[in-house]
């Protein structure tokens, strides 16, 4: 590996050199290609990326907000996308389609209500809590049938 030897007139080995020197902690280690291991398969990516596409990065500095920008954006997304693919929550996704980072203004009662995770029977007898799912009338004991 060019990197390894300090002599090299390679400038991307020399580079390479300087940030490991100037970066001690940074370890570089061989690891079996093909191998299922996570961080290199998405080496291998960028690197296949990069060769089809041109270099995807700049070795450019960018400022921290923009970084924790770009992750906040990214990370929002890949949730929604689960939120809105997911087999969980869809009472409240009915409700509210779009996640957020900011809190709603929901009181407990509204949560318990709209969510189904109260004393409801229904609920309740999901876990050996209750002995029946149906109210005194004969209804299944729902939130909303409690309500109406």
């Amino acid at each position: 590996m060019a990197s390894s030897n300090s002599k090299s007139t390679n400038q991307t080995a020399r580079r390479i050199f300087k940030i490991l020197l100037a970066n001690p902690r940074i370890k570089v280690s061989w690891v079996k290609a093909h191998a299922g291991n996570i961080g290199n398969e998405g080496a291998d990516q960028l690197a296949k990326d990069a060769t089809q596409h041109g270099q995807p990065y700049s070795f450019t500095k960018l400022p921290k907000p923009h970084i924790k920008g770009l992750l906040r954006k990214r990370m929002l997304e890949e949730w929604q996308t689960l939120w809105k693919n997911g087999d969980t929550g869809r009472n409240i996704y009915n409700i509210m389609p779009s996640v957020s980072l900011h809190p709603t203004n929901w009181i407990r009662e509204d949560v318990i209500f709209f969510s189904q995770h109260g004393s409801f029977l229904a609920y309740l007898r999901r876990f050996p809590l209750s002995d029946s799912d149906y109210c005194s009338c004969g209804g299944i004991g729902t939130a909303l049938h409690y309500a109406t």
